[in-house]
């Protein structure tokens, strides 16, 4: 990467630098961009909140992979993925994107084994699984790395950071971007903040690949990393990119409600795993002609309303009863769970945040609606429609994540070799955000203490009104609650370089929810993970 001289601005340094394709994520997604970028030989920079591929939502996963594998052996077909696809987001899917998914999955797959990602196996062939909404077994699943059930992803992201690393990516890490340049209507850069250090960055770019998806952050209880808070929605938005489908948000059925914390997988349903209420009860029936095979968003809202309605556990939670489920297919298939809880066959779970459907809107070759950004991953809307089958979600990542970086290398203009001065950036970002900064600016990281009490007035909004069961009257108290917030926000003065670090990532925190709260007001009827308790 050119790094071009630097200035300071208010005490902080301002760094400008060029690149050809710049990333923004460090996930899979990301990566996969990276790599497919820098494989067709040009100069790739990847921005990153934290250390690439070793933090975000990757690392958290439970590497469950969906593909139409070995078709003979599970009487499958590209045609069923995708009828499957469909069926699960309600039809509202992008069925060009579905397409690409279901027909691309075993090359993607083929792919992350050639960059040194390891699969689970069965004797010499892939261990396939089922899981709830797919009709045939189509669940791989990616090992090694970490033995820890909270970092099995580094299996997916340490093999392609190593790769990307080894093609010459250069890795910009603990870096918040807080606004995408625009020059003549295309996207040309970004700008963002160092964690580590009272610093400005600006990167000037011939493309730009927006990979940070994911909105956890927004909410009290979620299964993604702290600081996923929704970022590349706001990004995009500000950047006049279009967005949809941004009230489906997927709440994960089956989160453990005391230590140790873990996602449990809706796999093992297929195996014979049962939802009980604190009555014994198994309730699924009522809700579901599938049961315990029904899709995530039926699963999350039938825990929801079994514990809202008294037949929760004292913590808050329902438990999935393993006792059906043969030991040597969970000692086999699910050794995570069987060691984090021993071998018990109850486990106490509640539904968490866990995946946003909707986002950026994309072509099959990733470009959103604004010239010089592509956009890949959980960023990206349209894939998964109304609600997300398992598995989906990381075949996506590395699928579309490989389109995204090869698409806007293909695509890629001459990055203009410029310094944008002090005075224009402060202007600009002035305008972004409202308000800047003070001559009195301290360049010290700590922060006062009224930021976390912003964050967790909107996270529990978010959570009471935005969450699985949704009104009318929760979507206005929702509204009126980031009104007060985004105001408090506006008068609180920065006095140190990590209030100003709080104040860029909660605004943008306050768009995104914004976007969402619109989102599910406007779509006044129930369908899939969007249920309106009114209608």
């Amino acid at each position: 990467m050119d790094k071009h001289p630097y200035e300071r601005t208010d005490g902080m340094e301002l760094h400008q630098f060029s690149t050809d394709v710049l990333i923004i994520g460090g996930g899979l997604a990301g990566l996969s961009a990276a790599v497919e970028a820098a494989g067709k030989g040009l100069k790739v920079s990847l921005v990153s909140k934290g250390k690439a591929g070793r933090s975000g939502n990757t690392v958290l996963t439970q590497n469950n992979i969906s593909v139409v594998w070995d078709g003979l052996r599970t009487d499958d077909s590209v045609e069923r993925f995708i009828e499957d696809t469909l069926t699960g987001g309600g039809n509202l899917n992008d069925r060009d994107l579905v397409q690409a998914l279901a027909t691309e999955a075993l090359e993607a797959i083929t792919w992350l084994m050639e960059q040194g990602v390891q699969f689970q196996k069965d004797k010499d062939d892939l261990l396939i699984k089922g899981s709830p909404g797919h009709s045939r077994f189509r669940i791989v699943r990616a090992v090694g790395v970490s033995k820890s059930p909270h970092t099995m992803g580094l299996g997916l992201s340490v093999p392609l950071a190593d790769r990307a690393k080894a093609l010459g990516v250069e890795f910009m890490e603990n870096i918040v971007i807080i606004s995408l340049l625009l020059d003549s209507g295309r996207v040309c850069g970004a700008i963002g903040l160092d964690k580590k250090e009272a610093a400005v960055c600006i990167v000037h770019a011939g493309s730009v690949v927006l990979a940070g998806g994911g909105a956890g952050g927004l909410f009290q209880l979620s299964t993604n990393a702290r600081d996923v808070c929704g970022d590349s929605y706001a990004l995009g938005y500000q950047a006049g990119a279009t967005l949809r489908d941004m009230e489906f948000i997927q709440f994960h059925p089956a989160v453990t409600v005391a230590t140790p914390r873990l996602v449990i997988s809706t796999s093992p349903f297929a195996d014979g795993a049962v939802l009980r209420n604190r009555l014994g009860e198994a309730y699924m029936v009522r809700y579901s002609p599938q049961a315990d095979m029904a899709t995530r968003d039926v699963m999350a809202r039938a825990n929801f309303k079994e514990i809202a309605e008294g037949r929760g556990t004292d913590r808050g939670g329902v438990y999935v009863d393993f006792s059906a489920v043969p030991v040597e297919v969970m000692t086999k298939n699910y050794q995570d769970i069987w060691t984090a809880f021993q071998g018990a066959k109850m486990i106490e779970v509640a539904p968490a945040q866990h995946f946003m459907l909707g986002g950026i809107v994309i072509d099959p070759q990733c470009r959103s609606t604004v010239p010089g950004l592509w956009v890949c991953g959980e960023a990206a809307g349209g894939l998964h429609g109304a609600n997300r089958l398992a598995g989906n979600a990381l075949t996506e990542a590395a699928l579309f994540g490989r389109r995204a970086g090869r698409w806007a290398a293909a695509e890629c203009v001459q990055p203009k070799s410029r310094v944008l001065s002090r005075l224009f950036m402060e202007e600009f970002l002035e305008t972004r955000f409202g308000q800047w900064v003070s001559t009195e600016l301290s360049l010290s990281l700590e922060v006062s203490s009224s930021w976390s009490e912003t964050q967790q007035d909107l996270k529990c909004s978010m959570g009471l009104y935005v969450g699985v069961i949704r009104s009318k009257k929760g979507l206005q108290q929702a509204k009126a609650d980031l009104s007060n917030i985004a105001d408090r926000l506006n008068s609180q003065p920065l006095r140190t370089y990590g209030d100003l670090l709080q104040y860029c990532q909660q605004k943008m925190m306050v768009i995104t929810s914004n976007l969402i709260v619109d989102a599910a007001w406007q779509r006044s009827t129930s369908i899939g993970s969007h249920y309106r308790e009114d209608r």
